[in-house]
């Protein structure tokens, strides 16, 4: 490695030659160094502007621009952020006008606006009156429209042309990463030369790849025509005036100085002419890659011309008439609408020899051809040229027949969707009383869609909040509604629709989220947002009749003078009531729900911009009873399933907790606070250290032959395009050409995440694109396995070629029984990815595990996987360029390249590395039922005595007889098993002395006090004897109880002898006896069931033993189970007495 000239993450902005890798948000950037490098070398004194609002697939396009500060003002780029996309059009075209109202030292101003769809239409008005106004000769306007052909992360599937082309504005469509600087540089070159504003379309495929580039080769050279009249900014010029100036004068000049720059490209061009191809943007790319799919390795020799159209508006009438003569048939291909093929059409309809034109529609079969919806691929394209060429070519060109799907037989696995973070505040703020519909709004809120559709309404547009109910009002049958908006939203524009609403004088609750971060587009602050304390003021302002503040930390807001009059404030834990009361209120109220962006949290608290919370919340598995009203209260991710040994409870996963605390609301008393006065420290593990072997592992790369094709798969937020980032980096290092593509958007939200990943040796790698076709992948690295086997992961596999490495622990879609949230079969997911590659070729190994007892964190899994690709030698990079990336990537260096190593250890001896992380004990056989029995046994001895411990016993073991002869398996014995289960678990209800048991000398506690012996402890709890009852719900009230309680839980626990008897005054409680009264039924029923089991009642008795293992939870959770199961308990019965001889009296 080059040591005097050491590769940096900032390359992107500094090189001038060599490779850098960037990505296509970085372009746009480094296109604006880059034009004031070419202003300075011609001589102009000019300065840089750039200012538009973040969205998809731009979102963090403003976050790059802080990060890159120090390069924008070393060439006077000035970054200002708008409140909107309308101001920010207007702004940007101020700066053309800088030579006619002032004086400046300077030649001019070039300016950059971007925005996504949404906001190009928004911004419409602001720039339509731009670009009849013109532009200056020395500065240039151009748009950066972020495009989302398929609304990944939007509320429509856009296409950008027609909005700029009805303005009149050129179209310029990168294909890719690789071309918009230097597209870019044209752009502004035309936007001087014709006065002119012109649009650079953006596509997710472009903006969220990394590529590596060849900084040498981004300088197109421009070529200028003569200048045209009058086709800059001007003083107020009349309307048709201007009018005829972009019409007339600056379209004419832009078609000129597209035709003389050879902007558009022809890339095939064979002598025997068949079939011309006209592709644009991505879609050149793209079509190249459905070349090889279907066998044309030389399009020329086939007579199948290319035409990439980079230029989709306006077309050169001469460059379309040249290639498409000789040609038989014309095919254009284009996503969604047929701009393009209307042009080409109208080109070539006066000519007297012109070739068919096909395109949306097939010219002649006059069936659909192309798509006009979504977006395009390869694959599509493949499909689609293969309707057209076999007629036209030889019979070599034949597509593969694929097989009927094996998998036809299997369940599906349902897709994992969008999850709010661990900790967001819209776990609690956009709660409301269960039968309120809710307006949803633009922002990490509407992914409240994806979880109960039925409670919310239609989206509007960003800033229409509300603007739904004034027309619904005056005929709807509901008096009111509630109204989420981001205060995100508000700034932007939100804050008319409030103002129309008490125009109208409709009664509706705004609630305006305040989370203090854009969380959507990476946690940027609200530009013109206000304070908690000003928005009030602004509210009442505009006449809204009642305003509450509603926060996490509602003491935060002493100075209560700050708010406008008459505000009240209150806890979230009072949100339900505070909006039963407002809703009463007629007119306009709003509520301002404040809590901080649970990741901004986390980011600042890393960051030492706040202090970090102390306690960490554990869950004691031997006291919870995996009811999972601690996830239904805070529908928390970081609350999770937990195998136990008498069935599944619930942890938090420390590795994703941000300290919401909500989850510890569910009336359950197994939940405990640790804290510390060492900040922590005593939670801070250590780890075994790397054996010394570690550095005997041998470098085995593979060579590259062609492209090598890799797939990730992965849950967002958990470093999966980063992992992608490094893989580019490290062929970055090698001097090999890499490009990656990560498909996010909102799907960043605890959803599914994918990168696609091609390297190669050759420049002509970035003819193809940043997609791999279908059945192409090489290697998969299933960072989640129920991704791994989504269908956008299973088109790319190969079952001759692709290899896998697969997490082995499946983590729940969204939070397990929860609205859509459950568990997944790891068995089926196997099962799954078997159909596509070979089980041989498939490793599924439980990362998640390893890396947390290695290194401590879950997050550290991916990166201990591509150690495990890497030592496999399914990776063409060197190990040292990896190690390389890590570091310049610069977070947790050591922890990740640690993790790294242990994954390639993990190659090659996988017994040291499970023995090191304490893991290799893990049982493979399953418990003997003698064994299953006995453990159960000496719990309950444990619980109470040896007599009752006997009792559980002699009921269990009267079950395993009978079974034992009826069926010949004596390991499975199912029945038993679950009877042992079902007996054990309502036998041991868990009382006062239990619970007291439990935390004191249970199985958990003896660990986790052992290993935090100075830690200080706290517990929330609702004794049923002492604790206060909410008037609302009729529930106990949780309440935190301090380190004392440990005390008191030792003494209560000795005191367990009293436990039904006269003396036990927690056994008066309802809830405790009608746990004895069901635990007395239970036993007597097994007994029933014992005396007349046979084959055919077996299975039905296993169904009925799932109503009382259904009983679960403490309090008023356990009695609400307790009446479900008692309306199925009866019919269940029914069912088993109707197929035999059992007698009712069960």
């Amino acid at each position: 490695m080059n040591q005097v000239n050491p590769i940096k993450l900032d390359d992107c902005f500094t090189k001038d030659n060599d490779l850098a890798l960037m990505n296509g948000v970085q372009a746009l950037v480094r296109l604006l160094i880059e034009q004031a490098k070419l202003d300075k070398k011609n001589g102009l004194v000019t300065n840089g502007y750039v200012s538009g609002y973040p969205g998809s697939p731009l979102g963090t396009l403003d976050l790059e621009l802080g990060r890159a500060r120090k390069h924008l003002d070393l060439h006077n780029i000035v970054f200002q952020p708008a409140v909107n996309e309308e101001l920010a059009a207007t702004a940007a075209w101020g700066t053309q006008m800088l030579g006619l109202y002032d004086k400046p030292e300077i030649d001019g101003v070039f300016s950059m606006w971007y925005g996504k769809g949404p906001g190009l239409d928004r911004a419409m008005d602001a720039l339509r009156h731009a670009n009849m106004g013109g532009v200056s000769s020395k500065g240039g306007m151009i748009l950066a429209v972020a495009e989302d052909p398929i609304g990944k992360s939007s509320t429509l599937a856009y296409q950008s042309e027609q909005s700029l082309i009805s303005a009149g504005i050129p179209v310029f469509y990168p294909a890719n990463v690789n071309e918009v600087i230097s597209m870019g540089l044209q752009a502004f070159a035309l936007s001087r030369h014709a006065g002119i504003c012109v649009g650079l379309k953006i596509t997710g495929d472009t903006a969220d790849s990394n590529a590596v580039i060849d900084m040498g080769l981004i300088r197109p050279k421009i070529l200028k025509p003569d200048n045209p009249n009058n086709v800059h900014v001007n003083r107020h010029d009349p309307a048709l005036d201007r009018e005829a100036a972009l019409i007339n004068r600056r379209i004419p000049a832009s078609k000129e100085f597209i035709a003389i720059n050879n902007i558009n490209e022809v890339i095939y061009n064979p002598i025997d002419k068949e079939i011309g191809i006209i592709a644009v943007g991505k879609a050149a790319t793209e079509t190249i890659d459905a070349f090889d799919t279907i066998g044309i390795k030389s399009p020329n020799k086939k007579g199948v011309g290319l035409f990439a159209c980079k230029v989709p508006w306006p077309l050169i009438n001469q460059e379309i008439i040249s290639f498409c003569k000789g040609y038989k048939e014309i095919i254009v291909i284009e996503e969604k609408a047929g701009i393009v093929e209307e042009q080409v059409a109208h080109i070539l309809f006066n000519n007297k020899k012109r070739p068919l034109l096909s395109g949306k529609i097939d010219a002649i079969s006059n069936e659909l051809l192309i798509p006009k919806t979504s977006e395009l691929s390869s694959d599509i394209i493949a499909d689609c040229l293969l309707k057209k060429l076999p007629l036209q070519l030889t019979e070599s060109v034949v597509p593969e027949v694929k097989s009927v799907s094996l998998g036809d037989n299997l369940p599906p696995v349902s897709s994992r969707t969008p999850w709010y973070c661990a900790g967001c505040p819209h776990n609690s703020g956009t709660k409301t009383p269960d039968e309120e519909v809710v307006g949803i709004g633009i922002g990490c809120h509407s992914i409240g869609y994806f979880l109960h559709p039925e409670k919310l309404t239609n989206f509007s547009q960003m800033g229409g909040e509300g603007g739904h109910w004034i027309g619904r009002a005056p005929f709807s049958n509901h008096n009111h509604i509630f109204q989420n908006i981001g205060d995100g939203t508000y700034a932007h524009s939100g804050s008319l629709a409030i103002r129309a609403a008490v125009s109208a004088n409709v009664n509706v609750t705004f609630k305006i989220l305040y989370n203090d971060a854009v969380a959507m587009t990476g946690g940027q602050q609200a530009i013109g947002g206000a304070t908690p304390w000003n928005i009030s003021k602004q509210l009442a302002a505009e006449g809204v009749k009642k305003i509450y503040v509603v926060s996490d930390e509602p003491e935060q807001f002493q100075e209560t003078r700050l708010f406008a009059d008459g505000v009240s404030m209150y806890h979230r834990d009072d949100l339900i009531n505070v909006q039963k009361e407002v809703r009463e209120i007629k007119g306009v109220t709003a509520i301002i729900y404040v809590q901080t962006c649970a990741t901004e949290l986390r980011r600042r608290r890393k960051r030492g911009l706040v202090a970090d919370r102390e306690v960490k919340m554990f869950i004691n598995p031997d006291v919870c009873e995996g009811c999972g009203d601690c996830a239904e209260k805070s529908n928390c991710v970081a609350v999770k399933p937990l195998d136990h040994f008498d069935g599944t409870k619930k942890q938090i996963d420390q590795s994703v907790c941000n300290k919401d605390y909500s989850c510890s609301k569910g009336f359950c008393p197994s939940f405990i606070g640790v804290t510390s006065s060492k900040s922590l420290e005593i939670m801070k593990k250590t780890f075994p250290s790397l054996p010394l072997n570690i550095n005997n592992l041998q470098n085995p790369k593979e060579k590259i032959k062609d492209i090598k094709n890799i797939i990730m798969a992965g849950i967002g937020g958990t470093g999966v395009s980063t992992i992608a980032a490094i893989i580019v980096m490290a062929a970055r290092i090698d001097k090999l050409y890499a490009q990656s593509m990560n498909f996010t958007g909102l799907a960043q939200k605890n959803g599914a995440v994918t990168s696609q990943i091609r390297i190669s040796n050759e420049k002509s790698l970035y003819t193809k694109s940043a997609r791999l076709p279908n059945e192409t992948a090489n290697l998969l690295l299933g960072c989640d396995a129920v991704v791994s086997v989504s269908p956008s992961i299973t088109r790319t596999l190969n079952n001759k070629k692709t290899k896998a490495i697969v997490n082995g622990r499946v983590e729940p879609l969204g939070v397990a029984g929860v609205h859509i949230g459950k568990v997944v079969d790891d068995q089926l997911l196997k099962k799954h990815l078997e159909i596509h590659i070979k089980s041989d070729n498939i490793n599924f190994v439980d990362i998640s595990s390893l890396a947390e007892a290695l290194v401590g964190d879950t997050v550290s899994a991916n990166i201990m996987m591509l150690g495990l690709a890497a030592q496999n030698g399914f990776l063409p990079i060197d190990i040292s360029s990896i190690e390389k990336a890590i570091e310049l990537n610069g977070v947790a260096i050591n922890q990740n390249i640690t993790a790294f190593r242990w994954g390639r250890l993990l190659a090659e001896n996988p017994k040291q590395v499970f023995q090191a992380a304490g893991l290799f004990e893990k049982k493979v056989k399953k418990e003997s039922v003698e064994n299953y029995i006995s453990n159960f046994s000496k719990v309950l001895e444990l619980y109470q005595d040896k007599d009752y411990s006997k009792k559980y016993n002699n009921i269990v073991k009267k079950v395993l007889d009978k079974e034992s002869k009826l069926f010949k398996n004596k390991i499975e014995l199912p029945l038993t098993r679950k009877v042992a289960l079902t007996l054990f678990r309502l036998m041991r209800y868990k009382d006062e002395y239990e619970v007291a048991r439990l935390h004191t000398s249970g199985d958990f506690a003896k660990q986790f006090l052992s290993n935090n012996k100075e830690a200080k402890l706290e517990y929330y709890l609702a004794p049923p004897l002492f604790s206060k009852i909410d008037k609302d719900t009729g529930h106990l009230q949780k309440r935190r109880f301090g380190s004392w309680m440990f005390k008191a839980f030792k003494i209560l626990s000795k005191f367990k002898f009293l436990r039904d008897t006269k003396f036990d005054l927690f056994g008066y409680t309802a809830e405790r006896k009608s746990e004895r009264i069901l635990a007395q039924k239970i036993m007597d029923t097994i007994i029933v069931f014992t005396k007349n089991l046979d084959q055919n009642n077996h299975k039905k008795i296993l169904d009925f033993l799932e109503i009382p293992l259904s009983i679960k939870g403490y309090g008023h959770v356990k009695e609400k189970n307790m009446k479900l199961a008692e309306t199925k308990w009866d019919k269940s019965l029914e069912k088993i007495i109707k197929s035999t001889s059992l007698k009712k009296s069960a």
